[in-house]
């Protein structure tokens, strides 16, 4: 595929259009990719027992997969695949020479406003997007890695673009000189997963937020936001990125978000959401997702599909939600009060006279507010320290409602 420069004063320039995932930039004349990609790395990956070594493991246990960004090139086929893009960017020098030019992913529209972004330069395949809402009015609970990628798998099929593949593993050296394993087959650079868990009721969910944004996740930076609805860890990491946020909330967002409802498919699945919304409160849900980049994934060996071990990846998952194992000791929920609130109760638990220093009004307010604390600001302190009331909260996987169903890989919509 060529695109015609536009003319600097100098002569035009044929410039080859490739995505910024293809490993070629610059200007090039008469590029012609190697007959097969085999020959790129001659000495194929053979164990000591003298069988290929393949050390694949799709199988999940934990969670579901909740983004996949993939891509895969094949090289030396009769016939170069469809070019799919929704134009390109290209970057010139002072002297008008492309420096390189990236192709713009094209957006792909599924059923119930789902989407997922493709692209194909006519050798190389990338998908980015989220298996689990493909076709479907919710992902509040998805599939597993191999069922993801058979989701994705046909939604290439559509595009008339071939699957991903492991492919096959060669032996190579790196810049150390060191032998590494390299796959022909598709790589992912980036995944994410999720897990749901039940605390119980919206008040846990709130009490467990609150207490997880005062918590530290190795040396990751902590945020939160909204009224700690999100808590996240390591937020702008090249590496990973660990989120923790109330699933109510996030469900209400979205069926309040779009009110003019024209068509029934929407008015469906705004109907589905807010009935998820409600369960997902009631319950008290949170939800916890781990994305893992393309940095992460080469050092945990899981960069090529073909290698791409679930295992490794559901350990990484536990570690991170392992700051979720201090949840079960006592948190103490006057913590949690108001900055004023938390005042009044101070001054009480001192010895101070609070009567004569607010009106009855704000007196019957805060008096309200702690005595579910086991708390009368109305009954002088005896000054000796008072133990508030705590509360355990243990979370648990977080299991589908009973009217909650899921179509089958198979039977999911790539239309």
């Amino acid at each position: 595929m060529t695109f015609q420069a536009p003319d600097f004063g100098s002569q035009n320039r044929k410039v080859l259009v490739t995505p910024s995932f293809f490993p070629i930039s610059g200007n090039f004349r008469g590029f012609e990719p190697p007959p097969s990609v085999a020959n790129l790395f001659p000495k194929p990956m053979v164990s000591r027992s003298g069988a290929v070594n393949r050390e694949a493991n799709h199988s999940q246990k934990v969670g579901h997969i909740d983004w996949l960004t993939m891509r895969q090139s094949h090289l030396g086929l009769a016939k170069r695949l469809p070019l799919l893009s929704d134009g390109c960017v290209m970057v010139f020098d002072e002297h008008g020479s492309v420096e390189h030019t990236t192709l713009k992913r094209f957006e792909v529209q599924g059923s119930f406003e789902s989407k997922c972004f493709v692209r194909c330069d006519g050798d190389t395949v990338e998908f980015t997007g989220n298996p689990a809402r493909w076709g479907r009015m919710d992902n509040v609970f998805g599939y597993s890695f191999g069922e993801s990628v058979q989701i994705v798998n046909q939604i290439l099929a559509t595009l008339d673009l071939p699957p991903f593949s492991a492919g096959e593993c060669y032996e190579s050296t790196n810049k150390a000189g060191e032998f590494v394993k390299v796959w022909t087959g598709a790589t992912i650079s980036r995944i994410d997963i999720t897990q749901n868990y039940a605390t119980g009721s919206p008040e846990n969910a709130n009490f467990f937020l609150r207490w997880l944004a005062g918590q530290k996740l190795k040396s990751k930076k902590t945020n939160f936001y909204g009224d700690h609805s999100t808590v996240d860890f390591g937020r702008g990491s090249k590496r990973s990125y660990f989120k923790v946020y109330s699933k109510g909330v996030e469900l209400l967002k979205h069926s309040k978000s779009k009110p003019n409802v024209d068509t029934l498919e929407k008015q469906t699945r705004c109907e589905e959401i807010e009935r998820l919304a409600v369960w997902a409160n009631e319950t008290g849900i949170v939800r916890a997702e781990l994305e893992l980049k393309s940095k992460a994934l080469h050092d945990l060996h899981c960069y090529y599909l073909g290698e791409l071990d679930m295992n490794v990846i559901e350990i990484e998952f536990k570690k991170h939600t392992s700051v979720f194992e201090r949840a079960t000791a006592e948190v103490d929920s006057l913590a949690f009060l108001d900055g004023k609130t938390l005042a009044i109760y101070r001054m009480w638990q001192a010895g101070d006279f609070v009567k004569s220093k607010f009106s009855k009004s704000a007196l019957y307010r805060y008096r309200s507010a702690l005595l579910p604390h086991g708390i009368d600001i109305f009954i002088p302190s005896n000054v000796v320290r008072f133990e508030p009331k705590t509360r355990v909260i243990a979370l648990t996987a977080a299991v589908p409602p009973d009217w909650y169903s899921m179509p089958k890989v198979s039977q999911v919509r790539a239309a």
